[in-house]
């Protein structure tokens, strides 16, 4: 027969056996295991205008905030256009690009939220389907302690891990070296921007999900930057959800879907991006193409209300070469046509109006303006509609397709753009849909939404 010290051990390891289990199921109702990729993974989108970003100015009108993106698409499309040129003369495509003078000012227009390794670190990220890494600031690094906000720290933590030089993930970069101890170091040439180099590593990233849980993502493979010249801020990094390997959207599943609405009011709180095999897949469908590092879409026309413009197919196709095409970009609110397919839309767009017009120019770049107001003068403005190869659809309503840019003008945020140059469908054309790219089955899906849907 047990003795009394011998049943007191026994009930004492029971009750701790019981703690651990519970605490074990506490954690994993907040969490994933370890090596599990979330099947959906669901984030807030922050537009660099809302009353929850760090960029937020009560002062700026809605003037300012359509200044800057009219500025901000320019150096989006700058950079873009500067990468085109160097991968064309050097027949290959290199992250390490020199910067363009007049690409210095590109912000990003929707901010991701995350933790990494514990909830004492929270990052903000700009989301970017031109971008293939995730990565953040780190320490050591230069101008840290000039940091406004905490600098993560990868020596204080237990999960954070060096990749190897021979991974894939490390392969995958084009742009990376090896250091003694054999780990990855990485280097990005952002044009227009600082460049961030580091180590490529794996970490914890730490999620808000819609229920008020937390839902932690183990061994995502990310940069941590340690030089660069930039002072880091309330913008910690670049969210990148390019087709490459070491993306976070190639990394979750190959899959993810964005849907955003009324980009000009900063109130408005249903912007959203969904990553992993849950990303919404709805709506018509058009093939989706990859190359140099950004989306490609086929696009077929453009309508004016009912009528078809007379332009041909070939405006929007991209050469053997690499020129030309048109790409799919979340990086920049503005869209970009080229100069054909542009001439024939405005033309149009001005003989729907009975209005004051000109063109106004911005280095190389053109857009249509008028004089009046764009909530009083436009009323029943039959919309433009961009058609894509598979019967896809995109509809400009006169919100997306207009600006105020002061209180007697108002312009059309669709562009002209260089010659040669891809034409860009920049996110603020996307309003008001829901987004999906399937990278694996190279499909793009659009889908008329009201983003609030999906907060019910």
């Amino acid at each position: 027969m047990a003795s009394f010290r011998q049943i007191l051990l026994l009930l004492t390891y029971e009750v701790l056996f019981m703690s651990t289990v519970l605490v074990t199921c506490i954690d994993a109702a907040k969490s994933i295991s370890t090596g599990i990729v979330p099947k959906r993974l669901v984030r807030k989108l922050i537009h660099r205008n809302s009353v929850k970003s760090p960029l937020y100015n009560s002062d700026h009108t809605n003037f300012d905030s359509a200044k800057f993106a009219f500025k901000d698409s320019i150096s989006r499309v700058a950079m873009i256009e500067e990468k085109m040129k160097r991968c064309e003369v050097n027949m290959s495509c290199s992250d390490n690009i020199q910067a363009n003078l007049h690409a210095k000012n590109w912000v990003g227009v929707f901010f991701v939220e995350f933790h990494i390794k514990d909830m004492s670190h929270p990052m903000l990220t700009v989301m970017d389907t031109g971008s293939n890494l995730l990565w953040v600031h780190c320490i050591p690094c230069p101008n840290c302690a000039q940091a406004s906000v905490r600098i993560y720290n990868p020596s204080t933590s237990s999960t954070y891990t060096n990749v190897s030089c021979r991974s894939e993930y490390c392969e995958a970069l084009r742009q990376r070296s090896c250091d003694q101890n054999d780990n990855c170091n990485y280097e990005l040439h952002y044009e227009g921007a600082y460049p961030t180099a580091g180590m490529l590593a794996t970490e914890s990233f730490i999620f808000d999900t819609t229920d008020d849980g937390l839902l932690t993502v183990p061994n995502v493979v990310f940069g941590c930057s340690h030089e660069s010249n930039d002072k880091p801020d309330a913008v910690m990094g670049v969210l990148g959800l390019n087709y490459n390997k070491v993306s976070l959207a190639a990394q979750l599943g190959n899959k993810f879907s964005y849907c955003v609405g009324r980009i000009k009011d900063p109130s408005y709180d249903y912007n959203q991006l969904i990553l992993g095999e849950g990303a919404i897949l709805e709506g018509d469908s058009t093939p989706l193409d990859t190359y140099n590092g950004y989306f490609y879409v086929t696009l077929e026309g453009i309508s004016l209300g009912e009528a078809m413009l007379d332009i041909p197919r070939d405006s929007f196709r991209r050469t053997d070469s690499g020129q030309g095409g048109v790409m799919i970009d979340s990086g920049g609110e503005h869209s970009f046509l080229d100069q054909r397919a542009y001439e024939e839309l405005a033309d149009a767009v001005m003989n729907t109006m009975n209005l004051n017009c000109w063109f106004e120019s911005e280095l190389h770049y053109s857009r249509l303006c008028f004089e009046g107001n764009v909530t009083k003068d436009i009323k029943g403005f039959p919309g433009v509609t961009f058609h894509f190869s598979g019967g896809a659809e995109l509809g400009l309503e006169a919100e997306s397709l207009f600006s105020q840019s002061n209180p007697t003008t108002f312009c059309m945020n669709i562009l002209r753009a260089d010659y040669g140059q891809p034409g860009v469908i920049g996110v603020g054309a996307q309003q008001y849909h829901n987004v999906g790219y399937d990278i694996s089955g190279k499909k793009l899906f659009l889908r008329r939404m009201d983003c609030e849907l999906l907060d019910e």
